[in-house]
């Protein structure tokens, strides 16, 4: 029989759990005085996750517990002088994969939080493979392949996401629909533009439909390839025709095909 084995359990006193500033991922902390209402009543259920420094924990998971805990001690009486704590030696990588899976729990993290900590792995050279077996451990695969997509779209995309203006399903179907960063950055614009048009505050994958070309910016789309403007003014004159094109091919709005022509 297996003996049972000790772990690396601490109580680490409240002032040594060093928060490093730009790690976590998290933005939304949720209602943290209900959280601390609860550990002030029944006690952490749950420990911080971390990595032992001499005296200190550098926290990996956990800070909204801890933000927990410390709003207990300072608004609701509590006395709470230490905090359960876990550690383990991890790399940068390691430890944000335990940020991400930690954070699946009763707050779990938001699409855009998430795009966050995968685009961090993705540049410090984790494989795509490796994070969606990793991840898939705690979400479905073909969520977290839908998040690894979304965290090589353009910073402009990305934007959009953590804004709230696009899902995450929206800019995976864009991410198959478009050839290029530019015409990707150009669909997802102008599908937030439809949604806002419709009333809606997120565009979804109702908003990326791509609008059928009319014939008339067809004939014009061929003229453009057939022409072979010599002249400097006429070359820019049909590299501008060419933007307006992608635009109305794109479904961009008249104010932002307005601004091409300006």
């Amino acid at each position: 029989m297996e003996k049972i084995k000790k772990t690396d359990m601490l109580k680490v006193p409240v002032d040594q759990v060093i928060v490093e500033e730009g790690f976590n991922v998290r933005e939304d902390y949720g209602d943290i005085e209900a959280l601390a209402k609860q550990i002030a009543a029944q006690g952490q259920k749950q420990p911080i996750k971390g990595v032992r420094n001499k005296d200190t924990v550098i926290l990996t998971a956990g800070h909204r517990r801890l933000a927990a805990i410390k709003f207990a001690n300072k608004n609701l009486g509590a006395k709470i002088e230490h905090v359960l704590a876990i550690t383990e030696k991890a790399n940068d990588e390691a430890r944000v994969f335990e940020m991400l899976i930690d954070g699946d729990g009763s707050k779990p993290l938001t699409n855009s939080e998430m795009v966050k900590g995968i685009e961090r792995l993705l540049e410090s050279g984790v494989k795509k493979k490796e994070i969606i077996k990793q991840l898939g451990m705690s979400k479905s695969q073909a969520q977290v392949y839908n998040l690894v997509a979304a965290a090589k779209a353009p910073a402009a995309v990305k934007k959009l996401i953590d804004e709230g203006l696009i899902s995450i399903a929206a800019v995976n179907k864009l991410q198959r629909e478009t050839k290029s960063e530019e015409e990707l950055v150009e669909a997802a614009e102008a599908a937030v533009s439809d949604a806002k048009t419709k009333g809606k505050k997120k565009a979804t994958g109702g908003n990326t439909s791509k609008k059928k070309s009319s014939s008339d910016v067809e004939k014009l789309e061929a003229a453009l390839e057939i022409a072979n403007p010599h002249t400097a003014s006429k070359k820019a004159a049909h590299a501008t025709l060419q933007a307006v094109v992608a635009k109305l091919k794109s479904g961009a709005d008249a104010e932002t095909i307005a601004k091409l022509l300006k």
